[in-house]
């Protein structure tokens, strides 16, 4: 048995995909959630009943995920909110004895002037989201050794997989090409570090399991057109047809290329990713319940 771990915003995107991975290591997973669902029900906003959700799960690890995942996500001042609550959280998770953690962080906390981001690349978020991570990681790395923490900060990149939300890229483009419906997207030309959220729940079980500390991007080290994901999806759903590549304008600044270093993750973690584009996309249309073409 690896040992105990918190695993917060457990039902959500990538919270429900750590599950199995933490698992398989030999974690005994304490999975935390507002409803509860599949585990123990409690509102980290609430920092009495976080304290004592914390206090007597008595775990040694902690993986946290939780944060705002609307789709004003962005821009909410709730980003402030999970700033705050993450700070107690680490507190009270070291006060019960917490070893090891690792926080999730994002690849929008540095500066997207830069198209291969290395952990040491400036960061100069766009936006309060970005912002708030940055932030919240560089004070809980620097706390890390007098709270008596083994601390890690990982930064995912384009992370993808069933379930999105609306408002995100593949969710609204299985709901529009299932429905039959033209969808309507930027030229594409735009490259992207993509993952699946499969490899990203694997490596931050990975992470979690090793002694690294410090900063950690999380992505495949490869960037790709967002056309091209676009195309491989529609192609595998069988209605390329209703693609409208260009028909929507690319957001003023967007950058041509986001691109992970994935040095660290791949020689001191250890970790390589399992999918690529074709075997992604085709999980994610599985995992939809759709059969893929070819």
């Amino acid at each position: 048995m690896t040992g105990r771990v918190l695993l917060t915003g457990a039902t959500g995107l990538i919270g429900r995909h750590a599950v199995g991975p933490l698992a398989a290591r030999g974690y005994e997973v304490l999975a935390l959630s507002r409803s509860g669902r599949d585990g123990i029900a409690v509102d980290l906003l609430e920092p009495a009943a976080m304290r004592r959700t914390v206090a007597g799960a008595r775990a040694d690890t902690l993986l946290h995920l939780a944060w705002a995942d609307g789709p004003d996500r962005w821009t909410t001042p709730a980003n402030l909110d999970w700033v705050a609550a993450t700070l107690t959280l680490l507190r009270a998770f070291a006060e019960a004895g917490g070893r090891r953690a690792v926080l999730v962080g994002s690849c929008a906390e540095y500066d997207w002037g830069q198209s291969v981001l290395s952990e040491a690349a400036p960061l100069n978020p766009a936006t309060l989201y970005g912002a708030a991570k940055a932030r919240l990681g560089q004070l809980t790395l620097a706390a890390g050794p007098s709270l008596g923490l083994g601390l890690a900060w990982a930064r995912p990149f384009f992370t993808y997989g069933p379930g999105e939300p609306r408002g995100r890229l593949f969710g609204d483009l299985i709901r529009g090409l299932s429905a039959g419906q033209p969808v309507d997207c930027t030229d594409g030309v735009q490259r992207r570090d993509f993952l699946h959220v499969d490899d990203l729940a694997e490596a931050l079980a990975a992470l979690l399991a090793s002694p690294v500390t410090g900063a950690v991007n999380i992505g495949s080290g490869l960037a790709v057109p967002v056309g091209d994901m676009i195309a491989t999806l529609a192609r595998q759903m069988g209605r390329l047809d209703l693609i409208r590549l260009g028909a929507r304008p690319r957001p003023v600044g967007d950058p041509a290329c986001l691109q992970a270093d994935v040095t660290r993750l791949r020689n001191a973690v250890g970790f390589t990713p399992r999918h690529d584009m074709e075997s992604g996309i085709a999980a994610l249309l599985r995992a939809e319940g759709i059969t893929p073409c070819g």
